[in-house]
């Protein structure tokens, strides 16, 4: 099996940031928006095995590069969050 480690980070990290990120909307769908937007900006890094994206994580212990990371988080939720296209958002009222 193959497993993109950067996935299992990134929702970790979405799920940990997810009140300061102050969203417009924390619905399901509106949480899988964000993560695709990041996904597509981060490098994809590939594990053989789910146990093995602690090692990819302990890359990202250097503040910078998970601030790089935190970052684009951010940007992509502030990008929903300015546009929610999920069905709890009710446009132009």
């Amino acid at each position: 099996m193959v497993v993109n480690a950067m996935e299992r980070i990134m929702i970790d990290l979405l799920y940990e940031y997810k009140t300061a990120l102050q969203m417009t909307c924390t619905c399901e769908e509106c949480l899988n928006d964000v993560l695709a937007l990041v996904l597509n900006r981060v490098q994809p890094r590939y594990v053989t095995n789910p146990e093995k994206v602690a090692y990819v994580k302990a890359e990202f212990v250097d503040k910078q590069q998970m601030t790089t990371l935190i970052v684009n988080l951010a940007e992509c939720a502030k990008m929903v969050s300015d546009m929610p296209r999920c069905e709890n958002y009710v446009r132009g009222e």
